[in-house]
């Protein structure tokens, strides 16, 4: 390897190496995504109610069949922005703690 193309692959690992993360970029991307999912576990949900509850008991290692649950318009609403910007504001506050150190 000659020194010229050596420098070059030197200087391309450390500008990546530094990276940093875009937390608005990261904070839209993860809430879009979290709501997206919601939507389709809510819409699975309301379909087929024991099913799902039986999947999420094995999931949780508990018996859930019991618990009697409707999923309202209001409870959608709130679960989405809940997870929706929970998700987004964890991974804005990883990205700048990414940043930093």
């Amino acid at each position: 390897m000659t020194r010229s193309t050596h420098h070059v692959e030197e200087s391309h690992v450390r500008n990546n190496f530094g990276m940093k993360l875009n937390e608005r970029s990261l904070f839209l991307a993860t809430a879009v995504t979290t709501g997206i999912v919601f939507l389709l576990c809510s819409l699975v949900v309301t379909l087929a109610p024991r099913p799902s509850w039986a999947f999420f008991g094995y999931i949780l290692h508990t018996n859930l069949t019991g618990i009697a649950q409707t999923l309202t318009w209001g409870s959608f609403i709130t679960g989405l922005l809940v997870w929706s910007l929970g998700t987004g504001l964890y991974a804005a506050v990883v990205a700048r703690l990414h940043n930093r150190l």
